[in-house]
């Protein structure tokens, strides 16, 4: 069974993930236990006022967080940031404009995909949905945050008596076939809206747009024999954002300056306000400096001496499937972080950056892998390179072990949490 200290982790990131099932909601309980620990909210609106050894959170339009502290034992000037930067969205499908339609006396909901996700694995499973709702009101408009917190829909499969080769060709309309049930109305009239309206505690009426995501409706779960490991929606990438709040507020957080980012939209390419090709890393960082009373040329030597930690899941090997991993350097749940890199800077390590981590790891008793992609193989991407560059920060790119990536329920050690969370408050 596992030890307590790491079941304490892994508790709390099912906890977390159980919660959360939206950025929006991400972010309101990130910043609850930033707030229990202490931290101080700033708004971007507003002039800041920074005090030495004081945590301070900022959000911007509900799914961006932003964390930093400046210590007086080791200011910038003198070493530079610790950043960390991570991403709490996933893939999955979003409620369109026109919410749902009836046909055939159900009444089924219109969605659009949102990042790469594995369509297949979205059928015949229990599905909520969650977001956010702008409404009019008295003095203008407002926003509410909603969830529905139980199974509301499904998508069914056909029989495979009437798609013969669904084993062999497992695609689909995206437009016509993966339309979820929500309801079979006797008046033949929509009712989902007006459902989630009464639940967020506005009228349908009222309501000016909306931000809705469907998601798996059983919860988190410890799997194996020895709870050895964890499905749950979302592992990719809430479990790297959950790590760096959890880092944040530790009693073994380290000593340095440092910012943290829990970014949204990563799934999709990163290019918005609350994305990490967004303005918030130099936004912050800069305004940071001058409050501090830093001027250009020393925030230019601050980032010099910078160093960023992108945290985004890696790739397990696959017993089932090794021809698509390098042989290798083979990658294991629950055997510690692991050291992504790639030639071409899909993954935005360097020979300096690697030797950091290494010896962080060395210097904290913390085991730790490194993956590189099958020369055969093309990988993924991370905010990494892009950070990277914005900055001109030595980036290193480093994510827990997991399988299914990209799918509804994801695959992760149960140890893994505990090992990331001690690195992060080392690095921080």
């Amino acid at each position: 069974m596992l030890r307590n200290e790491v079941k304490k982790e892994s508790d709390g990131f099912i906890e977390y993930i159980d919660r959360c099932h939206t950025p929006y909601h991400s972010v309101a309980y990130f910043s609850e236990i930033l707030e229990k620990a202490g931290a101080y909210r700033l708004y971007e609106e507003d002039e800041w006022e920074i005090e030495p050894d004081r945590i301070y959170y900022t959000v911007r339009n509900g799914t961006l967080l932003s964390v930093f502290r400046i210590s007086s034992d080791n200011m910038p000037l003198s070493g530079g940031f610790r950043i960390a930067a991570a991403h709490h969205d996933a893939p999955g499908f979003r409620v369109k404009p026109a919410v749902s339609t009836i046909d055939g006396g159900y009444e089924r909901l219109t969605l659009e995909p949102y990042g790469g996700l594995i369509h297949h694995v979205w059928l015949d499973r229990p599905l909520s949905c969650a977001g956010r709702l702008y409404y009019n009101c008295e003095g203008g408009m407002n926003y509410v945050d909603f969830d529905l917190q139980k199974p509301v829909a499904v998508i069914p499969s056909a029989a495979i008596h009437m798609v013969g080769d669904v084993n062999d060709n497992a695609k689909f309309d995206l437009q016509t076939e993966i339309r979820p049930f929500v309801g079979q109305p006797e008046e033949g009239c929509t009712e989902f809206l007006h459902y989630v309206a009464d639940s967020a505690g506005v009228d349908v009426e009222d309501i000016l747009s909306f931000d809705m995501m469907m998601y798996d409706a059983s919860p988190a779960e410890y799997i194996g024999i020895n709870d050895e490991f964890i499905s749950s929606p979302g592992l990719d990438d809430c479990e790297m954002a959950y790590s760096v709040i959890s880092a944040i507020v530790s009693d073994e957080l380290n000593d340095f300056s440092f910012a943290a980012f829990i970014y949204d939209h990563e799934e999709c390419g990163s290019t918005s306000d609350r994305g990490a090709q967004g303005s918030a890393f130099v936004d912050i960082t800069e305004r940071i400096c001058s409050k501090l009373g830093y001027s250009k040329e020393d925030y230019y030597r601050i980032m010099a001496k910078s160093i960023i930690f992108s945290a985004d899941m890696a790739h397990a090997s696959h017993p089932s499937y090794m021809q698509k991993s390098d042989p290798d350097t083979i990658v294991s749940l629950n055997k510690g972080p692991v050291l992504k890199t790639n030639a071409n800077q899909s993954y935005a390590n360097s020979a300096a950056g690697s030797a950091f981590f290494k010896k962080l790891c060395k210097e904290n008793g913390i085991p730790y892998q490194e993956y590189v992609n099958r020369s055969t193989v093309r990988g993924g991407r991370t905010i990494g390179p892009m950070l990277s560059a914005m900055g001109g920060v030595v980036t290193v790119d480093i994510g827990n072990p997991m399988l299914a990536m990209h799918s509804v329920r994801e695959m992760g050690g149960a140890k893994d949490i505990y090992y990331m969370r001690k690195l992060l408050s080392a690095f921080l």
